[in-house]
């Protein structure tokens, strides 16, 4: 990866180049931050729950060793 890449973050999909990649997906510094510092309480904390459930489902497929696309029962 060269520092002058850009990548579009998985959780608010606009385009940056700080941040972690994780699996196959990006996340901004600004939406790592939020996943760290946001309660459980929180409404914010269900939509990053469910935005981050793709990293799950790389995971999934990587271990099933399943083509990209493809859906899980």
């Amino acid at each position: 990866m060269n520092e002058d890449d850009v990548y579009v973050c998985m959780i608010c999909e606009r385009a940056g180049t700080d941040g972690i990649h994780i699996l196959s997906q990006f996340i901004c510094s600004d939406c790592e931050a939020e996943i760290v510092n946001t309660d459980v309480e929180d409404d914010l904390y269900d939509y990053l729950v469910m935005r981050m459930r793709v990293l799950w489902l790389d995971l999934i497929r990587m271990e099933t060793d399943q083509p990209p696309g493809s859906t899980f029962s």
